[in-house]
């Protein structure tokens, strides 16, 4: 790590505001990756369809897949747009150009890399003919009378711009492009489980198993939060994993079970404090973690005790909230997260937090119910790896009884 985090943060903070539109957290290293050439800038603020976040930008759209799904959990993807565009206009008149024409449009081995296969013969589509590709569009448009040249378009754009019922068709399901308006939205009542250390990799999946088995389902904290801020849903039974410290056991016993069982979670860390040989994952074992599929939160730069030293040294605590999340968004990826080390905060702290750009964050409080009003004070439920599914169901349920409500397990 280096120490120029100012021009980091300008870095992160460009990326997301291209468009007036922020890059949601999941997506800002993929879209960073890809660059503006290759996905333009955001048309939509992040969607879930189920449980897939998805976001849509001007060449295509990004996505991070939930469990229902064939694909690695949580993994930022470019979706294949192109073939859900041509299951939308299914019947369109075909074009008698051939393939070659249109191909000259992607005239470098990277452009031809970028669009992909072809998809299907060409078609006429709003008076122009149209050769689909996986992850590209190429339109014959006119230069001058009689003549044309394929041109690439903005494939992103022309999916935005169908008719509902046509992205339903080419979806196979509803899909919107904007996030449903809800001005105050219910609570949502959901376990999220915090856990420190692990036993091994056998006794954390013998663990989550019994979990599972017991019927909870498990959802990503962004499916979470964005049910919480009323634009997506959870199954009844829904459940969260989130992991505090950073302890190596959890990046050697933990990970490889949550990809086995293919679990989302969220890991609260404590990027460069693996210098002090304590047994915290480096920052590349965090990168391997994000890249894995899981969401990275922040925890602080040295698990700071924040009430005191927000009193004591003002500028230290903005340094351990602050520069934590710029360095995780510089080496890892977007941070909207953050949980208070020991679970200590107050007003102040909150303030804090919330002043830094965070977009929730999580106590140590036993509960189950989540609402705007508490979006930075979300409760938790502790989990041990050591202990057997009846301490853990009644943990939850000692916790839905706080808050008076029925225990999902």
């Amino acid at each position: 790590m280096t120490d120029d985090r100012d021009d980091s943060q300008d870095v992160a903070e460009r990326w997301r505001g291209l468009s007036g539109i922020p890059v949601e957290a999941a997506f800002l290293h993929a879209f960073r990756s890809a660059g503006a050439r290759q996905l333009g800038y955001p048309l939509t603020p992040g969607l879930f369809l189920d449980d897939t976040l998805v976001q849509y930008f001007t060449h295509g759209r990004l996505e991070a897949p939930g469990p229902s799904t064939p694909w690695p959990v949580g993994v930022p993807r470019r979706t294949d747009l192109g073939e859900h565009l041509a299951r939308a206009l299914a019947g369109a008149e075909p074009a008698p150009e051939s393939l070659s024409v249109f191909e000259a449009a992607l005239d470098t081995p990277e452009g031809r890399a970028r669009a992909g296969s072809s998809v299907g013969s060409a078609i006429n589509w709003r008076g122009t003919p149209t050769q689909l590709f996986q992850r590209d569009i190429v339109r014959l448009m006119p230069v001058s009378p009689g003549t044309r040249r394929p041109v690439r378009g903005n494939l992103g754009e022309l999916y935005v711009g169908l008719s509902y019922q046509e992205r339903d068709r080419g979806e196979g399901e509803p899909s919107p492009i904007a996030r449903p308006l809800v001005p105050t939205p219910e609570p949502v009542t959901a376990p999220v489980l915090t856990y420190h250390h692990t036993r091994g990799a056998d006794a954390f999946r013998d663990h989550l198993t019994a979990l599972l088995d017991a019927g909870l389902e498990p959802v990503s904290f962004d499916q979470l939060v964005a049910a919480m801020e009323g634009w997506a849903t959870l199954p009844p039974r829904a459940f969260a994993l989130t992991f505090d410290d950073g302890w190596l056991g959890q990046y050697y016993d933990a990970l490889p079970v949550l990809l086995e069982l293919r679990v989302p979670a969220t890991f609260f860390v404590l990027p460069g404090f693996d210098r002090h040989g304590q047994g915290h994952m480096t920052v590349d074992q965090i990168r391997e973690v994000r890249a894995a599929g899981m969401t990275v939160g922040s925890h602080t730069l040295n698990h700071a005790r924040l009430p005191s030293l927000i009193r004591q040294n003002l500028g230290a605590a903005q340094a351990e909230v602050v520069l934590s999340r710029s360095d995780l968004e510089r080496d890892v990826d977007g941070v909207d997260y953050f949980a208070y080390p020991n679970g200590l905060y107050d007003d102040d702290v909150i303030q804090l937090v919330r002043d830094s750009g965070y977009r929730a964050a999580v106590t140590t409080v036993p509960g189950l119910v989540h609402s705007l009003d508490r979006r930075f004070e979300l409760r938790r439920v502790g989990a041990n790896a050591w202990g057997s599914l009846a301490a853990t169901r009644t943990a939850i349920r000692d916790a839905a009884a706080v808050e008076g409500v029925e225990s999902p397990i």
